[in-house]
């Protein structure tokens, strides 16, 4: 595993990589409010070169200036962004890193090899509350939201602990150290308090869908047996994906990659040496 930049819109991204460049890239997405480095021991189960940024307010990249707040299709246009410099790439997403993958894929199918998505095809439906979204986001950009203060590194990797208890200790102090700067009073998380705002615009599946529909690579739909999503809303969305694959990891929460990492490797493995080993088309 070695640190890395990518220069994205005018800002330096913090990135994790494995293996030697070349080829097609794996690129893993991260979910909200985690980070890259929550990959590491999924990663150690792939092949070829992997790549993991922390989006935008996230983990150790930028965050947004003052008075901005976070955008959905921002995600979305760092990821193009990061693709026009290395490459057509096979996607992997956890959670709302899945929904950005899924979405990119069915924006620009050109430039997705492979996707996957880790309990993370869709958000929950919210589109009968626009009002109250609106209301509440309001609220939350008034009250200016602060991340909590931790004494020391273990005590926030024991809330890491408590959060998953799938996490060892030597894990936990690991992803922690790497999430955390030093305030008055301890350390607190480097992602942007901001992101507990509550975005004004409701998610909606129909929207999604369109974008699911336009999907053209090879996909795989990884859900956990324990997933806090509907499971008639999650089969009306892989419903969508032409060809879409689906597996299920036994045992795991929605925290698959912290839950059963070398599981999910091998699910993911799998499914990308099957994609590499089609017949060419060209």
């Amino acid at each position: 595993m070695r640190p890395t930049h990518h220069h994205l819109q005018g800002r330096d991204y913090a990135a994790l990589e494995w293996g030697e460049r070349g080829g097609v890239p794996t690129v893993l997405l991260h979910g909200y409010l985690d980070h890259a480095g929550a990959w590491s021991r999924v990663a150690l189960g792939l092949d070829g070169w992997i790549v993991a940024y922390d989006h935008r307010g996230h983990g150790l990249s930028p965050h947004c200036g003052p008075g901005e707040t976070y955008h959905f299709p921002d995600y979305l246009a760092d990821l193009d962004a990061l693709l026009g410099q290395i490459g057509p790439a096979r996607l992997v997403g956890h959670s709302m890193g899945g929904t950005i993958a899924s979405m990119y894929a069915g924006v620009r199918p050109e430039k997705v090899v492979a996707l996957v998505t880790v309990d993370g095809l869709g958000l929950f439906d919210s589109s009968t509350q626009s009002a109250e979204r609106m209301t509440q986001f309001l609220d939350e950009v008034a009250r200016s939201p602060v991340n909590k203060v931790f004494p020391s590194v273990e005590a926030a990797a024991a809330r890491l602990r408590h959060s998953n208890p799938a996490i060892d200790d030597a894990w936990a102090r690991e992803l922690a150290a790497r999430i955390l700067r030093p305030v008055e009073g301890g350390f607190t998380w480097t992602w942007d308090a901001r992101h507990r705002i509550r975005g004004p615009i409701p998610y909606r599946h129909d929207n999604h869908a369109q974008f699911l529909r336009r999907i053209r690579c090879p996909a795989l739909a990884v859900r956990p047996e324990h997933s806090p999503f509907a499971a008639a809303d999650v089969a009306h969305l892989e419903s969508l994906v032409p060809g879409i694959r689906r597996v299920t990891v036994p045992g795991a929460t929605h925290m698959v990659h912290l839950d059963r990492p070398a599981e999910l490797a091998a699910v993911i493995r799998s499914f990308l040496d099957a994609v590499d080993a089609r017949p060419s088309t060209g």
